[in-house]
């Protein structure tokens, strides 16, 4: 009865370790919250029954395979990769039971007894600090939840994951082997032969070393979501403080309304069906797109510089007007180069000054301020430019009226080519059934 259940704390330990390195050390995402419970409570329950029915190994196996289904079915792409993590997953798992479960008795030579009493102190704490986690823990889960949206293991730390994964199967491999036969084959308890065997300085070294690999590992992995939330934190607090000022120079623009908004909900459509479509696929990777989308409001920010007299002005703009109206565009990308020198080197920020500059940059070069063509133009300022100019086609303005959708649709499709660089107006195109249902377009 005794092994009986110690067997079964064995493998509820492996179970629950592993669900939990899946989730807070190689990051891999949970499913739905209530779909989560649910795939918990059916793992429990299969394994229970691998358990009964084949033994401690099987299950062990049941449980190792339930929870590469678990991150299959948590990731969004790339699903089949999660069962290959079951390499790394074991390794993991095994250093850090294999030296603080089995090392430790054949060290000390502990009698049969001893050691079972051993295992259920071991058993007893860990339930301990699975419940304080589970308990006091709610912090730092809500923490680590927040800071998911924007992290993800690097290649260097996925590669020493699965370095020191597979190195330590091997270990947990070697080391059973070692104590089997200086146990004498058969009998795993006969432990005092250690003493006279010269493979227990091998086993304590490796045993040790494979501890202090293991947990290394997780610190860094740790200590790296922490950097990552940090980070992120500050970054998306610069973006709020400089979008709030965006917003501020919108509100002395009585013609725009919510053209910041508008425009960055445009943007973001355009350049994930581009993305989809595979076009300018070495720029637009998904860095390159959220940093797009956090930059999009930021594009007209040179007008705080514009006076109002011209910014508002109820009629046509005389030519004089207009060329005040045109330095908005370096005006923006002063103020925000600034920016960049004062807050230090950002992906959105460096986007952001591309937008500001060559937004009303034509493809076939006849736009402000530089006269610059084709993919001269940056890529972001390219799409900023048909979602600009199709906002301001389809809002009312104190010198106009709104045109209707199909007039506005009609313009962007004959100025691909000259205006607009012709692939982002066919990713606009294959789009606008999506913006017009979600009520993007007006």
């Amino acid at each position: 009865m005794e092994k009986v259940l110690l067997e079964i704390l064995e493998t509820a330990a492996i179970t629950v370790s592993g669900f939990l390195i899946k989730k807070y050390v190689f990051l891999e995402p949970d499913m739905e919250a209530k779909k989560q419970k649910f795939f918990y409570l059916i793992s429990f329950f299969l394994i229970g029954i691998v358990f009964l029915a084949f033994g401690k190994d099987a299950a062990t196996m049941a449980a190792l395979l339930m929870i590469g289904v678990n991150t299959c079915l948590g990731r969004k792409k790339y699903r089949l990769y999660g069962l290959f993590l079951m390499i790394p997953f074991t390794g993991i798992i095994n250093g850090l039971f294999i030296p603080v479960l089995l090392v430790p008795p054949y060290f000390f030579a502990l009698s049969k007894q001893g050691t079972a009493v051993y295992r259920f102190i071991l058993y007893g704490l860990l339930a301990v600090l699975l419940f304080l986690f589970y308990v006091k823990g709610k912090n730092w889960r809500s923490w680590f939840h927040e800071n998911m949206q924007y992290r993800s293991l690097r290649k260097s730390e996925k590669y020493l994951l699965w370095v020191i994964g597979i190195l330590l199967v091997f270990f947990s491999n070697t080391d059973s082997a070692a104590m089997q036969i200086v146990a004498g084959g058969g009998n795993a308890w006969a432990a005092d032969n250690i003493q006279s065997q010269g493979i227990v300085s091998y086993i304590g070294v490796s045993s040790i070393s494979a501890f202090v690999m293991t947990v290394t590992i997780i610190v860094l992995i740790m200590q790296g979501n922490k950097r990552s939330f940090y980070h992120e934190k500050v970054s998306r607090m610069q973006s709020g403080m400089i979008t709030f000022m965006a917003e501020v120079v919108e509100n002395r623009d009585d013609n725009t309304g919510g053209h910041i908004k508008r425009t960055a909900a445009y943007v973001e459509c355009i350049a994930e069906e581009l993305k989809r479509q595979g076009r300018y696929s070495d720029i637009l990777t998904d860095t390159y797109l959220s940093d797009m989308v956090v930059a999009a409001p930021l594009h007209d920010i040179g007008k705080i510089h514009i006076p109002d007299a011209v910014l508002n002005k109820p009629g046509k703009l005389t030519e004089e007007e207009f060329a005040i109206m045109k330095t908005h565009t370096t005006a923006g990308e002063e103020l925000l180069t600034h920016a960049k020198e004062e807050l230090g080197e950002s992906g959105y920020l460096e986007m952001a000054v591309e937008m500001a500059a060559y937004h009303h940059e034509w493809w076939n070069g006849k736009g402000y301020p530089y006269g610059i063509s084709g993919e001269e133009i940056p890529l972001c300022a390219r799409i900023m430019a048909v979602a600009d100019v199709f906002d301001a086609l389809t809002s009312k303005r104190c010198y106009k009226s709104a045109m209707p959708l199909e007039k506005a649709y009609a313009i962007i499709r004959e100025e691909s080519g000259t205006h607009f660089d012709p692939a982002v107006v066919e990713a606009f195109f294959a789009v606008t059934a999506d913006m017009e249902e979600q009520g993007i377009t007006e």
